[in-house]
């Protein structure tokens, strides 16, 4: 039987871990780079198909690569964080992440789904006090038709200039 303090620390977990998810929603769809890397640890691995990021300063330039030069308005929601294999370190977790995205400032019309996806996550709790994304994939469940896939892999934009995922 769970003590209180093991449910307490439980209860703590998930409530760290659904602000992390917000967070990475959050920082991504208003373009806080920094911040956004800053949830990730230093060696994440960050997958989406056969894109592959390795480490905090990759994945950094990634984000960099997809804001750069152009404005994209683009909203994330992310629900339904299902954690398992949780401990005081380390904590596995899988959510859903609906998105609506769009090369151009808002608003936007009209309102379609560009992505929903599953995030299939490894969660590590750092010496700083804070849990950090060590591995996330992105897995596609339902695409729109002008979703060609994951930026940064052969070309980031497709044959109408659009930039993709």
């Amino acid at each position: 039987m769970e003590t209180y303090l093991e449910k307490l620390e439980r209860i703590e977990t998930r409530l760290a871990l659904e602000e992390l998810n917000s967070d990475f929603c959050h920082f991504l769809d208003y373009g806080m780079i920094d911040e956004l890397a800053g949830l990730f640890t230093e060696d994440a691995q960050y997958s989406h198909g056969a894109r592959v990021s390795r480490g905090r300063e990759e994945i950094r330039r990634l984000f960099d690569a997809r804001a750069k030069g152009k404005v994209r308005t683009s909203r994330h929601m992310q629900t339904g964080l299902k954690i398992t294999g949780q401990n005081s370190r380390l904590a596995f977790g899988k959510s859903v992440c609906m998105t609506f995205a769009c090369d151009g400032p808002p608003p936007v019309s009209p309102a379609t789904v560009f992505l929903v996806a599953d995030f299939i996550d490894e969660y590590r709790y750092c010496p700083d006090g804070r849990w950090r994304i060590s591995k996330r994939h992105i897995e596609r469940i339902f695409t729109s038709p002008d979703n060609k896939g994951p930026i940064g892999l052969d070309t980031t934009t497709n044959t109408e200039g659009k930039m993709l995922s």
